[in-house]
C-alpha cells in the first residue's frame, strides 16, 4: 500500500521534497539541468504533459494514491488551506511560506494523505465556460480525447492540475485514452496544456462537478478554521 508525489519541475527549488518522509516521491525535471534522481523530460506541454506521461508509463502499476504536484504546489495549497490558518493576508495570491508554514505543508502532506485517501483537490473552483484564457478549448479537447462530441458549460477545476488520485479513477479510463490526451500535449500547442488542466476532473470522475462560489467557500473555511486536504473544497465531497 503506497502513496506516491508526482512532482512536475521546471527551475522550481524542490528542495521541500526532503520534508517528505511517508511518500515515495517521483520527480519529473524539464529544465536544462535536471536535478539527481530526477525523470529528464521535454520542456513541452506544461505540468499536464508531465502528469500524463507518468499516467501512460506506470498505468500497469500504479500506486494506491497518486498526488500530482508542480514544482511549487504552494501557491494553489495555501489558497484553500486557509489565509488564516496561516496568518497570511486576505489576498488572491499568497506570500512565499516562512519556514513554519512550509514545515506545517509538509508535515500535513506527511499525515494526512494515506493509501486509503479518496479523490480531492487542493484548491477548486468552476470555470461556467469551456474556452479558457489562453485559448483553450476544453470540449474539442476532451472531444478529440474519448472519440465523442463533449459540449459541456462548465468544467470543475483545480489549477495546476493538483490531485490526490486514488488508482481506480485513473483505471476508470482506458489506458489508451491517457495515451491519447499525453499524444495530443506532446503536439506542444499551447491551448492544449490550459485545456488538459481544466480536462481532469471529468477524465477522473466523467463528471462536470458541482462547486460553489470560491469566495464563499473560502469564508466558510475561514469561519470553521477546518482546513486540511480532506475537509476543505475538494472533490471527494461531491461523489
Amino acid at each position: 500500500m503506497s502513496v506516491r508525489l508526482v512532482i512536475a519541475k521546471y527551475k522550481e527549488d524542490v528542495s521541500w521534497t526532503n520534508k517528505i518522509t511517508d511518500h515515495k516521491i517521483t520527480i519529473y525535471d524539464k529544465s536544462d539541468s535536471p536535478i539527481i534522481n530526477s525523470i529528464k523530460l521535454p520542456n513541452i506541454g506544461r505540468e499536464t504533459h508531465t502528469f500524463l506521461h507518468h499516467i501512460v508509463e506506470n498505468y500497469d502499476n500504479l500506486d494506491d494514491v497518486t498526488v500530482f504536484l508542480q514544482g511549487n504546489p504552494f501557491e494553489h495549497i495555501q489558497v484553500i488551506m486557509g489565509w488564516q490558518y496561516f496568518g497570511l493576508p486576505n489576498a488572491p495570491y499568497p506570500l512565499p511560506l516562512t519556514r513554519e508554514q512550509l514545515d506545517k505543508m509538509c508535515d500535513k502532506i506527511n499525515n494526512e494523505i494515506k493509501h486509503n485517501s479518496e479523490l480531492a483537490s487542493f484548491y477548486q473552483v468552476v470555470y461556467n465556460a469551456p474556452f479558457y484564457t489562453n485559448g483553450g478549448n476544453v470540449n474539442k479537447h476532451l472531444s478529440e480525447i474519448l472519440s465523442e462530441n463533449i459540449n459541456n458549460l462548465s468544467y470543475s477545476v483545480s489549477p495546476g492540475g493538483q490531485y490526490i488520485v486514488p488508482k481506480k479513477y485513473i483505471l476508470s479510463r482506458t489506458k489508451e485514452v491517457w495515451k491519447k490526451a499525453l499524444d495530443l500535449l506532446s503536439l506542444n500547442e499551447v491551448w492544449r496544456g490550459y485545456s488538459q488542466e481544466i480536462s481532469w476532473y471529468y477524465l477522473f470522475t466523467n463528471k462536470v462537478g458541482k462547486f460553489g462560489n470560491h469566495d464563499e467557500e473560502k469564508y466558510r473555511l475561514d469561519r470553521q478554521k477546518n482546513y486540511g486536504f480532506h475537509h476543505s473544497y475538494n472533490t471527494w465531497q461531491q461523489l
